[in-house]
């Protein structure tokens, strides 16, 4: 029986679909059996500032806060954190603050808690060191009369260990370098604030970069300096 024009035009069309399907699969089967091309694997050198566990103090309230006697404290964040002249009648706002260097240190001869001049049932908490022959306190925390709690900040301020027991893998050059508040391409982050002091982030740039903004130049210098890193570690800067 003798197939009709358009029986023999979608016979036609089925067996040119057939063909362009046969190719395809054949094409996708041959890419399949192409060994994969494999990217060399970039070993990066690990990071050992981030292996760092620095030990919390634990402090939540005057009481707790009473342990500290005794003990000596390093500073986090040098040319930020002040301290200033136990004179207890003193207002905040009237107080001649200093400020400590980057990772300097002081033991702790008691811990006091004091009543906010001008602010009714607010206290301070503050450590009591002594230098120069005079007594000095510096703050650790206040206590809010009006939410009831404490909000203490020995964690953002000191650290209860030696830096140099925490990052022992740096060595003599680094920890120099640190104590001449240089800064040099190639320094970590942590190295580049224990030489620096208080650094905030400002943005994130293209390709991973940070850019920080600390409050000092190298040295100590008056000014302020702005410093990329990239993979954690300066790639560039620049002191205002």
């Amino acid at each position: 029986m003798a197939l009709s024009e358009a029986a023999r035009r979608w016979v036609l069309w089925a067996g040119v679909v057939a063909v362009i399907l046969a190719l395809r699969v054949g094409c996708v089967l041959y890419e399949r059996s192409r060994p994969f091309p494999q990217r060399p694997a970039v070993a990066r050198p690990i990071d050992r500032d981030r292996l760092v566990v620095i030990p919390k103090f634990y402090v939540e309230d005057f009481a707790s806060a009473q342990q500290l006697a005794g003990k000596r404290v390093w500073v986090k964040l040098g040319y930020s954190t002040s301290y200033f002249l136990d004179k207890p009648r003193l207002k905040p706002a009237d107080r001649e603050l200093r400020q400590f260097q980057p990772l300097e240190s002081f033991a702790i001869e008691n811990v006091v808690e004091r009543p906010v001049a001008g602010e009714a049932g607010n206290r301070e908490v503050l450590l009591h060191f002594r230098r120069e022959g005079q007594s000095w306190l510096t703050l650790a925390g206040l206590y809010d009369a009006q939410a009831e709690r404490y909000e203490m900040q020995l964690d953002e301020l000191f650290y209860l260990k030696d830096p140099r027991e925490l990052y022992a893998h740096w060595d003599e050059d680094a920890w120099s370098k640190i104590e001449k508040h240089s800064l040099e391409p190639g320094m970590t982050l942590a190295q580049a604030v224990f030489s620096m002091g208080y650094g905030r982030l400002v943005t994130m740039e293209a390709g991973g970069i940070q850019l920080y903004e600390f409050t000092r130049g190298p040295g100590g210098q008056p000014g302020k300096t702005r410093i990329r890193f990239l993979d954690g570690r300066v790639k560039e800067f620049e002191v205002r």
